[in-house]
């Protein structure tokens, strides 16, 4: 089984970031692609068999 690695930002680091977001005006975020991908894969089956009437 794959292991899922997590940052761990210290406080300092985290000042970076949301430093980092106000200048740029966006919010960062972390996420697993494969996962991302699954469910829209679902998502796009369950739209599909809902919309088939």
């Amino acid at each position: 089984m794959e292991e899922k690695k997590f940052a761990q930002l210290d406080q300092e680091q985290l000042k970076k970031i949301n430093d980092l977001e106000r200048k740029i005006g966006v919010t960062l975020i972390a996420y697993d692609h494969q996962v991302i991908q699954q469910g829209a894969g679902d998502y796009s089956s369950n739209t599909q068999e809902n919309h088939s009437s």
